[in-house]
């Protein structure tokens, strides 16, 4: 047996293969810098008061884009009388949602992927303790997530993106893992989904040629 011809082999199938996957990665980055995801910030948000089932549509539209196909939703129906019952978001008024209901849930949906339901109360507190204003507070929120899925994604640095440099404390260092954490699950999620996808279609071809 021609050890050094084996080896050799090997060598290349492995250079071969990780070309590939490089390959693959870059494909997956060159189709996420279209992932340009935008949280819709305070202003966006709609300002008057909604029904359950339109609260539901605006918090999906804004989650799915975290979601891979044949997931459940993030957040339900259930999960908000649950969130209601237990003091975690406020009740509605006349059976009606307003901005805060709409901001708390995004942000819940985020980071329960993270961390536990009490853990992102807290986490809610002590961001509105340093923004009283909920419009400022959810704008960090905001721009922290966007520049964790541009880094996980993209390769896209906060530094890339000219922010102004802030020193850090305690609680944008807490905000900033956990949307780090999120963003790369997300990736992680997304990557796989998509290679799993691959293989079922590389499959399929083989069996219709």
């Amino acid at each position: 047996m021609d050890f050094k011809k084996m080896e050799y082999e090997l060598s290349a199938e492995g250079a071969e293969s990780s070309r590939k996957a490089d390959a693959y990665l870059d494909s997956l980055r060159r189709r996420n810098a279209k992932f340009e995801f935008h949280l819709p910030r305070y202003s966006e948000l709609i300002p008057f008061p909604i029904y359950m089932s339109q609260l539901l549509n605006i918090v999906d539209s804004a989650l799915e884009p975290f979601t891979v196909p044949g997931e459940e939703k993030i957040i339900t129906k259930a999960m908000i009388n649950n969130y209601v019952q237990k003091k975690v978001i406020m009740p509605p008024q006349d059976k009606k949602y307003d901005r805060s209901h709409i901001i708390h849930l995004i942000v819940i949906g985020i980071l329960k992927q993270i961390i536990t339901i009490e853990e992102i109360t807290q986490v809610i507190q002590m961001q509105l303790a340093k923004y009283p204003k909920i419009s400022i507070a959810y704008n960090f929120f905001c721009i922290a997530l966007e520049d964790a899925l541009n880094a996980s994604f993209n390769g896209i640095s906060p530094q890339d993106r000219n922010r102004k440099h802030r020193p850090p404390t305690v609680l944008s260092e807490i905000i900033e893992s956990c949307v780090m954490a999120f963003s790369n699950r997300v990736y992680v999620r997304k990557a796989l989904y998509m290679s799993k996808a691959a293989e079922a279609a590389k499959s399929i071809n083989g069996i219709k040629k």
